[in-house]
């Protein structure tokens, strides 16, 4: 396999897709972390909103608030448990668009709940968590200062390399800023500048595109010196070819779709990518996940992702979605994926054909084992570095397939 960019090592994650026509096929854990409110309160939750999430996925309350979700698209529910196990606390049946739903909370606990038709293919998954009355302090002697814990690592930049073809085989990325603060992002399509790392049939000319949750476009661009040439220039990651596309922005928490085609209907190898340019904000590049036509040799989907900012550990769930893809209407979906987890230096982590085939159990406790046994799935505790993930076909099989990746807490 020939040699990735430096950069492109310590830049890559892999995400949740979105259709060409802005239909989302990914769901990250959106951390939207609400103030205690004095009395009984209601908190919104939309569903469907753009594509397959709810939002916000992650929401905290107090004991007797209520959670109301409301349906921005149909054919939707919210199911209390995971898509593996329902837990019966509540089930608002598949509704249509503008329809709502609520259920009070009485006891504290943490209460994951899903999407009956689309928690399993695609991630489509939520939690509520009810904190508890906190008790009235005590008055004790100081006790002695302790060290502080290691955090968690974030994920920091983003990438994606595969061939991009046409049509509704293009490159579709997404990914989620979660937290609270707008966060500054650089956004980038290289294609003629991977020849110099020996990749054959680099795209000469990649197009980007930057869509909302809504699907709608928020900006494009095709040779990044059109626009924003100081402010990328500055940046330090400015793309060495002029043919290549960049995106500078400041982004609100939500979920965002990064699509790469060639100019014209061309084709070839390109790379979509993603940097964190404010690693200070109260906000993070949340999961990530990507969509496109896997092929063979070198022409497989690479992903990769860079934890940093931290200086503790983080669980990851890695998953490759195939056959399931068909449930949703994708042609041609990847028959058996296989993926493998590499560290920067390519060295391989682990690797897995049918996610079954072991972690079921744990993997199955996370509520996000996949829908279909010859997907694959790798859950992996993993230090502040950067790594790779590849989706391949089994026995060199070929199709549409998605590509994952969920910080877990």
């Amino acid at each position: 396999m020939d040699n990735l960019p430096t950069k492109s090592r310590y830049e890559k994650t892999t995400t949740l897709s979105f259709s060409r026509v802005g239909a989302i096929l990914f769901i990250g854990l959106l951390l939207a972390l609400c103030s205690r409110p004095v009395d009984a309160a209601t908190k919104i939750v939309t569903v469907g909103d753009g594509g397959f999430f709810f939002f916000p996925s992650s929401v905290t309350i107090d004991v007797g608030d209520t959670v109301e979700w409301t349906w921005s698209a149909g054919g939707h529910s919210s199911t209390a448990g995971t898509p593996s196990q329902p837990s019966g606390f509540w089930d608002s049946g598949v509704l249509n668009q503008g329809a709502t739903f609520s259920h009070t909370f009485p006891a504290a606990g943490s209460f994951p709940y899903f999407c009956s038709p689309h928690g399993a293919c695609c991630g489509m998954i939520g939690s509520v968590t009810v904190s508890a009355p906190s008790p009235t302090p005590t008055p004790s002697p100081s006790p002695s200062p302790t060290p502080r814990p290691p955090s968690e690592a974030q994920l920091l930049n983003i990438s994606t390399r595969m061939r991009v073809q046409t049509g509704d085989n293009v490159l579709i990325g997404g990914f989620i800023i979660t937290g609270n603060d707008a966060k500054k992002v650089l956004l980038r399509a290289i294609g003629p500048s991977l020849t110099q790392f020996g990749v054959v049939d680099a795209l000469a000319d990649p197009v980007l595109e930057l869509h909302g949750s809504d699907g709608s476009v928020i900006t494009s661009n095709d040779n990044w010196k059109e626009t924003q040439e100081s402010e990328i220039d500055a940046t330090g990651l400015a793309p060495t070819e002029d043919a290549e596309s960049a995106i500078l922005m400041t982004l609100a928490p939500d979920a965002y779709t990064a699509i790469v085609s060639g100019k014209d209907g061309t084709s070839g190898v390109g790379l979509v990518e993603g940097y964190d340019l404010d690693q200070a904000a109260d906000s993070q590049l949340g999961n990530i996940s990507t969509r496109g036509f896997v092929e063979t040799g070198s022409n497989v989907m690479i992903g990769g992702f860079i934890l940093g900012n931290g200086t503790g550990t983080t669980n990851i769930l890695a998953r490759a979605i195939g056959p399931s893809l068909g449930l949703v209407g994708v042609n041609g979906a990847l028959a058996d994926p296989t993926l493998e987890l590499h560290d920067a230096n390519g060295a391989l982590i682990m690797s897995n054909d049918n996610w079954k085939e072991s972690q079921q159990a744990e993997i199955e406790a996370t509520g996000l084992a996949p829908q279909d046994d010859l997907e694959s799935a790798l859950l992996v505790t993993v230090a502040t570095d950067a790594y790779t993930a590849i989706v391949a076909g089994k026995d060199g099989g070929t199709g549409v397939a998605l590509v994952e990746v969920y910080r877990l807490p």
